[in-house]
């Protein structure tokens, strides 16, 4: 679920984080602040830390073979 809320939200209560995660108000946000989050203390709104997201790219071997071709062409 938490991972859920940071692909989701850029800012969410406490409350609501709270609801989310099953948890109350005060536990949601020690949860969320040793992830990096950030808390307003005077709305009670966390700022979500997004996550790096790395991306898997296959390789397709006709692809290699252009990229190839291309790079011998140059030299040549």
């Amino acid at each position: 679920m938490f991972e859920l809320l940071v692909s989701a939200y850029s800012t969410i209560s406490t409350q609501d984080t709270a609801l989310f995660l099953g948890l109350n108000a005060d536990d949601a946000a020690n949860y969320t602040l040793q992830r990096g989050w950030t808390l307003d203390p005077s709305s009670q709104m966390l700022t979500v830390k997004k996550q790096a997201v790395a991306t898997e790219q296959k390789l397709d071997s006709s692809k290699l073979q252009r990229l190839t071709e291309y790079v011998f062409n140059l030299e040549h």
